[in-house]
């Protein structure tokens, strides 16, 4: 349903707006997102790593202490996120080309940037099995913005109108999640005390994890927003539009499986604690069947109707981008591979190996993406893209084999 909505408004931003005004404000959301990725630490997998074990074993206190550490690293980030924006939208603006009032509104962005940064919540609502109310929470930002486009779209408005639409979608997002995961850990009296003196000591190892999950997922960035960035900076606003119409239709594909990695993580962590990792390997290698066996077909028919996707989206001034949707549907498949693997190397708690992979897909997907974009253009991302992920799988399947 997200994916979906997430398709319809994008496609009425781009009748709305055209190739190149599109182009800014995908590459105003996309500054934002690299600054939230950049700042976040990613506390949901400490809190399934180490959270699982404890509910396992009903230690409620040593639980509260690790939410207490998760939720004040998260208030920190938030913090540092708002100041790096605001200190970088300027020379983003000044960088990309942006007009006056677009570059005040990527300052004014900065103070939404939190809010797309709440792993602790999601965290919660995963260790506790309440994937039904994130899933329902997972619709709120594509319905607002898919609604709000609509009413632009038909007042005839300009690109300044969307950015703020998006901006009031992040806000209510993040805040609809803080509010699940509040009420979870009020329901279950697991909520910790946030201020004042703590409990129990936090322990080492929970640090040494999260700085590790967040240079991974700092550098995954590069499979995500910074090539945006990149393209934009490159070969202008136009060809950012092209390349985001492109991953957003591939996230059709991927999405689901997204979804199927959140719920898998908290089982792999618990299999892995109870039975061993024999048995956490072979739920891995199932769940990348039946994730890679949905996806071929869909695949398929991304090839065969990609000019009809194409047009379909943005009308007859996107027809560029259906090679591109095409092959970053082609390339799904082994995101979905990198998805599984990673799963379970952190489940073994080798957060250090799930580094190391994604530091690998970060080059050979940077570097080819440098080398092939000014000869081939945009079509060099999905390409980058493919080999990143191959690079990724290789060193996944030799930290969870050895």
């Amino acid at each position: 349903m997200a994916g979906v909505l997430s398709l319809a408004y994008l496609a009425i931003a781009a009748r709305s707006l055209g190739p190149e005004q599109l182009g800014v404000l995908i590459l105003v959301h996309a500054f934002a997102l690299v600054v939230a990725g950049v700042a976040s630490f990613q506390s949901w997998q400490a809190i399934i790593r180490f959270g699982a074990p404890m509910v396992h074993e009903r230690d409620h206190d040593a639980l509260k202490s690790l939410l207490r550490f998760t939720i004040r690293l998260d208030l920190i980030s938030a913090v540092a996120a708002v100041g790096i924006g605001i200190l970088a939208a300027p020379h983003a603006a000044r960088f990309f080309g942006w007009s006056d009032e677009v570059a005040s509104l990527a300052i004014f962005y900065s103070l939404a940037i939190p809010f797309l940064m709440t792993p602790t919540p999601a965290g919660v609502l995963r260790l506790f099995d309440e994937f039904k109310k994130l899933s329902w929470q997972m619709t709120f930002m594509p319905a607002i913005r898919f609604a709000g486009a609509v009413a632009l779209w038909l007042a005839g408005a300009d690109v300044n109108a969307f950015i703020i639409l998006w901006i009031v979608s992040a806000f209510f997002n993040g805040g609809s999640l803080w509010v699940f995961g509040l009420r979870s850990l009020d329901k279950q009296g697991l909520a910790p005390r946030i201020f004042g003196p703590a409990d129990r000591n936090a322990s080492r190892e929970w640090f040494a994890f999260i700085v590790k999950t967040n240079l991974s997922s700092t550098i995954e960035l590069s499979h995500s927003e910074l090539p945006v960035l990149i393209v934009g900076a490159v070969l202008g606003p136009s060809a950012a539009g092209f390349l985001r119409v492109a991953l957003n239709l591939s996230n059709l594909i991927a999405h689901p499986a997204n979804m199927l990695n959140w719920a898998i993580f908290p089982e792999l962590s618990n299999v892995e604690t109870k039975v061993g990792r024999g048995a956490m390997l072979r739920v891995v290698v199932r769940s990348i069947l039946t994730a890679v066996a949905v996806a071929a077909p869909i695949v398929l028919l991304f090839a065969v109707f990609r000019r009809d996707l194409a047009t379909l989206i943005g009308g007859p001034e996107f027809l560029a981008a259906a090679p591109v949707i095409a092959l970053m549907a082609a390339a799904q498949p082994l995101r979905l591979i990198g998805i599984g693997l990673d799963s379970a190397v952190l489940a073994r708690g080798r957060p250090g190996w799930a580094l190391s992979a994604q530091i690998a897909a970060a080059l050979t997907h940077l570097l080819l993406l440098y080398g092939l974009m000014s000869v081939i253009g945009v079509i060099a991302a999905p390409i980058a893209f493919a080999a990143g992920w191959c690079a990724l799988i290789v060193v996944l399947i030799v930290a969870a084999l050895t």
